[in-house]
């Protein structure tokens, strides 16, 4: 799928620049400390036997003082974040004008139907959609250190108002930057977390595509490292290549835009908020995660593994088997991942969300959405390094399942934690995406229940105490 081959490029290109933008500052401080230490050692000597009182004997008392002087240097080590803004995924979706009725689109946030290999002929809303990888903002140190400046970047983004749902995107639907420069100005509305502000900006990208993007986002966020934006902006330019397939020349792209977006993984500091340290800011989540897999075990008959039996054509009928699955039967995938406590109990009964949710438990068992509803409630065995969380989670679209099931995790390095999950899947067939995504076979309703083992990257786990202590 072509779409699915420019989000391969677009992840290789980020990982690619992810290096390159600092997320700490180091402090070093040096201290000479002296230690100063004086002994006073009295003794005295009685002479043996009588003395009379009243002839003067020598004095029998001796004092003797030692001070000693010790010297050593000490080294301090302070970290703080050494950004405005870090990010992970930001997607929109766009009213914008000049596309028809067969226009594609990927509707409200530019994510329900992402993975659309050919959208469906309907009228589009949602006629434009934009894409951004790892945002980065550091402090402007202009305008005497005016508040609120940023100076920031991305390692991908793109704009797309494709106006041919039946064709591939052309050069005049898109525009590409790699490392574009943006500068931004916040105006806070809200100065605690969630954050809400109002912030113009002005961009500009020299390659591969040649514009500038003007307009202003409201955000609200960054909150367990999710925000929502609203955007409105004009965004005008080229693409100068010195081959072009599908245009006898190159073309502008140019359209104004309104519309909603989301992100996730995205962080967001104030300018005072740079000189706290680490291990004294605030968390509002009480998991936040980059992904999670499982390899898990599908206890329904004369299914074929989706990672072993995955069909070499695609379009092609499923293959039947007579005999049990083995494991793995399917993997289930969730990205980028923020759990939030409630305010009821003892505040580990919480509710998440994932940007993406992947529930391929067999060849023929498969749902994936996005933004999917989970709820459960965390059991700190050992707290935080052992947890059990029983768990429900509806997915809704583009395909619908109900998922119940309970976590245990095992804390394994700072960031990374192992688990075994057991639940319950109830998945139905959903028209769109079968027509859409051939290659993943949904087109039955299905119900299982699974074992699996699985690892979490990018995992931290904070307790209800750390969280309600802001």
């Amino acid at each position: 799928m072509n779409r699915c081959y420019n989000i391969a490029v677009a992840a290789a290109m980020s990982a690619i620049f992810a290096g390159c933008f600092s997320l700490t500052r180091v402090e070093t401080d040096l201290y000479t400390i002296t230690h100063r230490d004086t002994t006073i050692r009295e003794t005295v000597r009685n002479v043996p036997g009588e003395r009379d009182n009243g002839t003067i004997y020598p004095s029998t008392r001796g004092v003797e003082i030692t001070r000693n002087y010790i010297r050593r240097d000490s080294t301090v080590e302070r970290y703080y974040p050494a950004f405005l803004r870090y990010g992970g995924i930001e997607t929109a979706g766009f009213l914008a004008p000049g596309t028809s009725s067969t226009g594609a689109a990927n509707g409200l946030f530019g994510l329900y139907d992402l993975l659309s290999a050919k959208p469906t002929d309907e009228s589009k809303i949602f006629g434009a959609y934009m894409y951004r990888l790892i945002p980065y903002e550091v402090q402007l140190r202009a305008f005497d250190d005016a508040p609120g400046w940023t100076l920031g970047t991305a390692a991908y983004e793109r704009f797309i108002l494709q106006r041919d749902s039946s064709a591939v995107i052309a050069s005049d639907e898109s525009l590409t930057g790699v490392l574009p420069i943006y500068v931004r100005k916040r105006f806070f509305l809200h100065e605690r977390p969630p954050y809400v502000m109002v912030v113009p900006f002005l961009g500009i990208s020299i390659f591969p595509s040649q514009y500038v993007n003007l307009g202003a986002t409201l955000d609200v966020g960054s909150y367990g490292g999710f925000n929502l934006r609203a955007y409105l902006g004009y965004v005008a330019g080229t693409t100068l290549t010195l081959i072009d397939t599908n245009n006898a020349g190159n073309q502008d792209v140019r359209f104004p835009y309104f519309g909603f977006g989301v992100s996730a993984l995205d962080f967001v500091n104030r300018a005072e908020e740079l000189f706290i340290e680490w291990k004294d800011h605030d968390h509002s989540a009480i998991e936040v995660s980059a992904l999670n897999i499982d390899l898990v075990y599908s206890t329904s008959q004369n299914v074929g593994s989706l990672l072993r039996d995955y069909p070499a054509i695609p379009n092609t009928a499923p293959r039947r088997f007579d005999s049990a699955t083995s494991f793995p039967s399917g993997v289930i995938l969730r990205l980028a991942t923020a759990h939030f406590p409630l305010p009821i109990a003892d505040g580990n009964f919480f509710i998440g969300t994932s940007l993406f949710n992947f529930l391929g438990l067999s060849h023929e068992e498969i749902s994936y959405g996005f933004l999917p509803i989970r709820a459960g409630y965390r059991l700190n065995l050992i707290a935080p390094d052992l947890a059990l969380e029983p768990f429900a989670e509806l997915t809704y679209h583009p395909s619908t399942a109900l998922h119940i099931g309970a976590r245990a995790s095992l804390k394994i390095y700072d960031w990374a934690r192992m688990s075994v999950t057991a639940g319950y899947v109830n998945g139905s067939a959903n028209d769109n995406v079968t027509d859409k995504v051939k290659e993943l076979r949904t087109g039955t309703d299905y119900s299982t229940v699974y074992l699996g083992v699985g690892l979490g990257l990018g995992d931290v786990f904070h307790t209800a105490e750390e969280v309600r202590k802001r």
